[in-house]
């Protein structure tokens, strides 16, 4: 039976409890994030023998996470109306666990897949280089190419009032010609480094080095911060996964296989 999440705490609780026992599960968020989940009405649940789904809700899709007992096997969703996506981090040495195949059982199929790539400042030769940031005046304009450049089920693309908050604290950064918008990368902190979490370039612009600049940008506006550099790029998309390779970005093994079940 499909319930809503009513207790915040109880639910931080039994999380705690869970991975405590060493549960398998892609359920990896902070207790806020948890907390926030609960009190947006945002998150359900669904138990069974030996696991548990939890899904949380977004404006077209469902985010399926799990839990489940050693030697337990998914069990058969419940119908929802929306096409859920499931999606793990795991090491690439690593055989998936549970089995891909044990997903496709009860109908989902490979989506897409990401892999982790990071570079080190000490290994960074750095430029002298002008950097632009966005201005709230942008917003409209980013928000809608960060729209037309991202698949939608696994890209974790910000609400306008996110991207506006970011821009404020000069999170984005672009590439502009005759007050033209050409590009943006936007990121953001993490321990001791930074992370890359969009990157796109107007159709028109591309192939001109605009996507190079734009990280090398960013590399300038984070030099005194950052001791790391961070970012997932998708395994079918050589131009950008050659373009890092140039840079100097190499995989630190991590990858994130996502599956989808429509309905």
């Amino acid at each position: 039976m499909i319930k809503k999440m009513i207790d915040g705490q109880a639910f931080w609780q039994e999380i705690i409890n869970r991975i405590s026992k060493g549960e398998r599960t892609n359920f990896f968020f902070s207790e806020e994030e948890a907390l926030f989940f609960v009190g947006n009405k945002k998150i359900s649940r669904v138990d069974f023998t030996g696991g548990v789904y939890f899904f949380i809700e977004e404006e077209s899709f469902y985010r399926l996470y799990y839990f489940l007992e050693k030697g337990k096997i998914p069990e058969v969703l419940p119908e929802y109306g929306k096409p859920m996506i499931l999606e793990e981090v795991l090491l690439a040495a690593k055989e998936r666990v549970p089995s891909e195949d044990s997903w496709q059982r009860i109908g989902f199929k490979p989506y897409l897949q990401r892999k982790r790539m990071y570079l080190a400042s000490k290994n960074i030769t750095f430029e002298e280089r002008k950097v632009t940031f966005a201005s709230e005046e942008m917003l409209e304009e980013i928000f809608q190419l960060m729209q037309d450049s991202f698949e939608p089920y696994s890209s974790a693309l910000p609400t306008k009032e996110e991207l506006l908050l970011d821009i404020q604290k000069q999170n984005v950064l672009i590439s502009c010609k005759d007050q033209k918008l050409l590009g943006f990368l936007h990121f953001g902190d993490i321990k001791q480094g930074s992370m890359l979490w969009h990157i796109a370039v107007m159709p028109q612009a591309r192939g001109l080095g605009i996507g190079e600049g734009l990280v090398k940008d960013w590399f300038t506006a984070q030099r005194d911060i950052a001791k790391k550099f961070l970012l997932w790029v998708r395994t079918d998309n050589p131009p950008a996964l050659q373009m890092y390779e140039k840079l100097g970005f190499l995989p630190d093994g991590r990858v994130a296989p996502v599956m989808i079940k429509t309905t």
